[in-house]
């Protein structure tokens, strides 16, 4: 089933639904939502956080969503650690993605959000690459351990 994810990625599609894939097959559903906070400006005055769904795996997924693939569009790239880090926005305006790759171009983990925007720049500062959101909010990504967190403001 990595595979399949690995030949859509080639063809510039993506898993379109709220998920993070590993390379071991293994899916996690995610939400990104937002609660109202006066003291956030720069991401207009809403607190993002990120919470987690259910576990499944790849082929389970595909089983269940016909289909379940979006078009993409990359934004940014940068090389950490002899890997790529993508960001970039599905078809609607309210999608955004991000993939990891290893130098050949093959797909070790990825996220994919309907509700966080585009992503539209990457910046990293150790093993830790910062992608922001048009809506304002960074995720840091480790690279090393692929955890995730939101950060709502970068000061």
């Amino acid at each position: 089933m990595l595979n399949e994810l690995q030949r859509r990625w080639l063809q510039n599609q993506l898993i379109g639904i709220d998920v993070v894939v590993k390379d071991s097959g293994h899916v996690k559903l995610i939400d990104i939502t937002y609660t109202h906070n006066e003291n956030l400006i720069d991401t207009f005055k809403k607190e993002y956080v990120i919470t987690y769904g259910a576990d499944t795996t790849l082929p389970k997924l595909l089983q269940d969503y016909k289909d379940p693939w979006a078009n993409y569009q990359i934004n940014d790239r940068i090389l950490i650690d002899d890997q790529f880090v993508f960001c970039g926005e599905g078809e609607m305006g309210n999608e955004g993605f991000i993939v990891k790759t290893d130098a050949d171009n093959q797909i070790n983990w990825m996220l994919f959000s309907t509700t966080s925007n585009p992503f539209i720049e990457l910046t990293t500062n150790n093993n830790i690459v910062y992608i922001k959101s048009t809506a304002g909010f960074f995720i840091t990504l480790n690279v090393k351990i692929n955890e995730i967190s939101i950060l709502n403001n970068l000061k």
